[in-house]
């Protein structure tokens, strides 16, 4: 049996080989560390080819765990321990908007010329460029000059990842300082209360009122609500690519009225699926009138205004819509205990039709099992064709979750857990929620990204 490294090092060569073979079938060039421009990869609509998708969550398992194999598990907690000033690094590059003003220079800009466009001092902020260079979110091409790269493109201000790196970074900063307490309070009712209103977010906030819901900090605070609404346009395009092109939308929306996103915030998947299918009649973005603002700009800036119109709608109240609809809940009942999302799903449960349904659009969660047994990664991607997405099986030593691959998702779900006491469920845990929202499901379609696509029929 070939040892955990050695079978890592060869599923890593297959599928970098496989990537780098995606790219010219698809005439694109390898992406480079070595320049300020963007890679075609990095546009928000980009959907890599089942191959690549697999190659790519692959080869960063295997990343992942080989780094693990040969790091000193010294080195790898001294790295956690000041990993929150890294993060906290980034929401300041995106502060100064460094991103824009190194703009598309090749050569860099001194760190003199960027203290004196930013007004911050330039002895703490090359400090801070170190860094962020080491993690590759920033390049040095020689010494004291900074230029950007691939990724430090997203944090511009006129992105929409510029709002996860400024609102929702510093938001989740402080929540994580008192999720440790949350989870271990003193007080052992605390510690096993599943209600929103026990969380890191009140401890952190000192507030007694919930995140999510109507009367929650979000809706006490249209510029909080509208703040949060740019975030998830920004998390969008990680699945709305995926989501859109790996689920018979055009064939279940047939005769339908419309798709109703519910809890849709400002509307990213329904202008991502207007854009890509243009047979679809029409789709309604539901969401709690303070996000009305957000929406209604998002999807004007889509140019989607005539396609896709916002309805105010509590999900915890009666839908108002009956009809032939595709309801759509993504993002949203993983935000909820199960009991409380169950709630949720029996008011589409009492619209639903033969002439209606309703998909699950969230994370299912995997276990991180690993096994020395497993089809290699070579044999999977030859099985799989040009267009339909059909997810591999794990290779050798590479766990269900494909690992790293798989960070987002788990992170997300700690996220939930500190911010409203919900989580992202596996699929014996989604089945018991549908279930006692009076449905069951029918079918779990996976997409090239975190999310999945569940059908859900009545009981």
């Amino acid at each position: 049996m070939l040892s955990e490294i050695t079978s890592l090092q060869q599923t890593l060569n297959t599928a970098l080989d496989a990537f780098k073979a995606e790219l010219t079938t698809l005439n694109l060039p390898e992406p480079s560390l070595s320049t300020s421009k963007m890679h075609p990869m990095d546009e928000m609509s980009f959907l890599p080819t089942p191959k690549m998708h697999e190659a790519r969550r692959t080869a960063l398992a295997c990343l992942g765990l080989i780094k693990t194999l040969v790091q000193s598990p010294h080195d790898a907690l001294t790295a956690n321990t000041w990993g929150s000033l890294e993060i906290a690094s980034v929401r300041l590059a995106a502060d100064i908007g460094l991103a824009s003003i190194l703009g598309d220079s090749e050569e860099g800009i001194s760190i003199e010329e960027i203290a004196q466009k930013t007004k911050v001092d330039g002895l703490k902020l090359e400090r801070v460029l170190r860094l962020l260079v080491s993690q590759g979110w920033f390049r040095e091409p020689r010494h004291g000059f900074f230029a950007n790269n691939r990724t430090s493109h997203v944090i511009k201000n006129d992105q929409m990842g510029y709002h996860l790196a400024t609102y929702m970074n510093e938001v989740f900063m402080k929540i994580s300082t008192s999720f440790p307490q949350m989870i271990n309070h003193p007080d052992s009712t605390f510690r096993a209360n599943i209600d929103p209103f026990h969380t890191a977010f009140q401890l952190a906030f000192d507030t007694d009122v919930a995140y999510f819901g109507a009367g929650g900090w979000l809706t006490k605070d249209p510029e909080e609500a509208v703040k949060f609404g740019l975030c998830m346009g920004a998390v969008g395009p990680t699945s709305d690519p995926g989501v859109a092109a790996d689920f018979p939308w055009a064939e279940i929306a047939r005769g339908k009225d419309a798709i109703v996103d519910v809890g849709g915030g400002q509307g990213t998947l329904c202008c991502t699926l207007a854009a890509k299918y243009p047979e679809i009649k029409g789709f309604i973005v539901q969401d709690l009138p303070e996000t009305r603002e957000a929406a209604e700009s998002f999807i004007a800036s889509k140019n989607m205004t005539d396609r896709v119109k916002f309805e105010a709608q509590d999900f915890f109240t009666p839908q108002q819509r009956k009809g032939k609809y595709v309801f759509v809940m993504q993002r949203v009942l993983h935000d909820w205990s199960t009991q409380d999302a169950a709630k949720m799903l029996r008011h589409i449960r009492d619209v639903l039709n033969e002439d209606s349904c309703l998909l699950i659009i969230d994370t299912v969660i995997q276990s991180g099992v690993a096994s020395s047994d497993g089809p290699s990664l070579k044999d999977s991607l030859s099985k799989l064709n040009g267009k339909t997405y059909q997810p591999v099986a794990p290779p050798p030593f590479v766990p269900v979750d494909f690992g790293d691959a798989s960070r987002m998702q788990h992170q997300i779900n700690v996220a939930l857990t500190s911010l409203c006491n919900a989580f992202e469920r596996t699929l014996p845990q989604l089945q018991e929620m549908v279930e006692l929202g009076g449905l069951k499901v029918k079918k779990v379609h996976a997409t090239r990204g975190w999310a999945s696509i569940t059908e859900v029929v009545p009981a």
